[in-house]
């Protein structure tokens, strides 16, 4: 039987990203029947998958309203390498992942060209987003362009489906694909005897060095009541030895390429927003979120956004599960006093529970694989 032929790209900025990417990747070279060229923009992990690489995501990392205006140049110049890569790829598809501001940008040139019977682009190459730009939370005119621009959007969280669907996005839920990347690591170390939990407590100080250096020295400052706790801080992918050096000075161990295998090991975690807070509760990891930015950007963010979390657990359940301490409330007291609350409570666990529960069962990555192939063969 001759196999039909497709080329896909995927787009993913940063670490999470690039796990998504990943899975992606091998649920659809598992797809029979099709022989797929994967190309794109990622890391390690969808290298892996075996997609070709050709620009690694710590390049366009850039977080805040003050690093993206400073860095406008390098921003707008990957943006045009992007839209260039792939129109020379010439793909059946382009599945960008999260990383909003950089990817609706690259969409819309993209569907653009699509419109304009553009010749460098085939006119069936069709735009796909995985995971939803938080409309719910800050420019939600953002969805008129998800109409415009993509042939579908994948939601990761449960309540963004109906509302990307009330503005006439062809929205897809198919569950989160975090999900499946515990759920694959669960099953290659099936037999094997299950750690206990160590008395440690694990820091996730961020993944960009302007994260790190504002938190890393507050929480450095906040584990210094918990003398009879192991701490070892969780190093961002892309990052170096040389980006921890305050904690190495002060005595602690940074491990990199190991952020699961440590929260699987802690007692308890201190972690600043993002996928990790989600990762850490779908393990069942009591933690603390504590997070601070510059007082501009952060004035900016308090002005445009309109959620009461900023923490993944605590969006999902629509309640507060997981202690959040942001800006002025990160600091080292606050932190001290809300981490030991946390290690005594017996309600985080059955919070836990709940949000596994409401993610549904795995399997969202080979969905959303199927659903790409099929859309474009």
């Amino acid at each position: 039987m001759v196999q039909k032929k497709l080329k896909i790209f995927v787009v993913a900025g940063e670490a999470s990203g690039d796990i998504y990417g990943g899975l992606f990747a091998e649920n659809a070279m598992e797809i029979t029947g099709v022989d797929i060229e994967l190309r794109g923009w990622g890391g390690e992990q969808m290298a892996n998958a075996g997609v070709k690489v050709t620009k690694y995501y710590r390049e366009l990392a850039f977080m805040g309203f003050v690093e993206v205006i400073k860095n406008l140049r390098t921003i707008k110049n990957n943006l045009n390498q992007c839209v260039k890569e792939i129109v020379e790829f010439r793909p059946d598809a382009v599945v960008f992942i999260d990383l909003p501001g950089f990817n609706m940008r690259v969409a819309k040139r993209l569907r653009n060209k699509i419109k304009a019977n553009d010749d460098d682009l085939q006119l069936n190459t069709k735009l796909f987003q995985l995971v939803c730009p938080q409309i719910w939370a800050w420019k939600s005119g953002r969805i008129k362009d998800l109409k415009r621009d993509y042939d579908c959007v994948f939601p990761v969280l449960p309540f963004e489906d109906s509302i990307l669907k009330s503005g006439g996005v062809n929205s897809q839920s198919m569950g989160h694909p975090l999900l499946d990347s515990i759920l694959k690591e669960k099953s290659a170390r099936k037999g094997v005897k299950k750690e206990k939990k160590e008395k440690l407590i694990a820091l996730l100080p961020g993944s960009r060095k302007q994260e790190i250096n504002k938190i890393l020295p507050v929480y450095l400052q906040a584990i210094k009541d918990f003398p009879d706790h192991k701490v070892v801080i969780a190093g961002a992918p892309g990052l170096e030895k040389s980006d921890y050096t305050l904690a190495e000075k002060a005595g602690f161990r940074v491990e990199f390429g190991k952020t699961r295998e440590l929260l699987q090991r802690a007692e308890a975690a201190v972690i600043t927003s993002g996928t990790a807070t989600l990762e850490a509760s779908l393990l069942k990891v009591k933690h603390v979120i504590a997070y601070k930015t510059s007082a501009l950007n952060f004035a900016i963010a308090k002005a445009l956004v309109d959620v009461d979390f900023i923490g993944l657990p605590n969006l999902i359940l629509g309640r507060k599960a997981v202690e959040e301490l942001i800006q002025g409330d990160c600091n080292p007291q606050k932190i001290s006093e809300e981490l030991r609350k946390a290690l005594s409570s017996s309600d985080m666990e059955k919070d836990f529970n709940e949000i596994y529960e409401t993610l549904g069962n795995g399997g969202a990555s080979k969905r959303i694989a199927e659903y790409v192939v099929r859309e474009v063969s």
